[in-house]
């Protein structure tokens, strides 16, 4: 069972969303897959804080409007499915991408002694 903060800021984001895709000039489709990725991100990444969640959350979907259909446009011939792609990986990569930097041993790296 999910508590009611949760369920309210799953409820307003997709209310946010719905409006978003509503506005003049704004490709539906792209709000749609934007916002499914942002939220499959959201609920597989259980180790984080609400806070945490809703800020990632922003930004994948950010990151999917935008980014997707620019840079998967000729891959996927729908924007939904470009700007899905888009939102539910970057964050992630993101995230790992920091993980390696703050693993990395550069002396190791270029062959140098320990």
């Amino acid at each position: 069972m999910t508590d009611p903060g949760t369920t309210a800021i799953t409820k307003g984001a997709t209310l946010a969303a719905t409006i978003f895709g509503m506005l003049p000039g704004v490709d539906p489709n792209a709000v749609v897959g934007a916002f499914c990725g942002a939220t499959l991100f959201v609920v597989s990444a259980k180790d984080l804080g609400l806070i945490e969640r809703l800020a990632y959350m922003v930004i994948s979907f950010l990151i999917g409007y935008l980014g997707g259909p620019a840079m998967l446009g000729d891959i996927f011939d729908h924007t939904a499915v470009s700007a899905f792609v888009a939102s539910a990986i970057t964050v992630t990569a993101g995230l790992r991408a920091i993980e390696g930097v703050k693993t990395l041993d550069i002396k190791a790296w270029l062959g140098g002694r320990k």
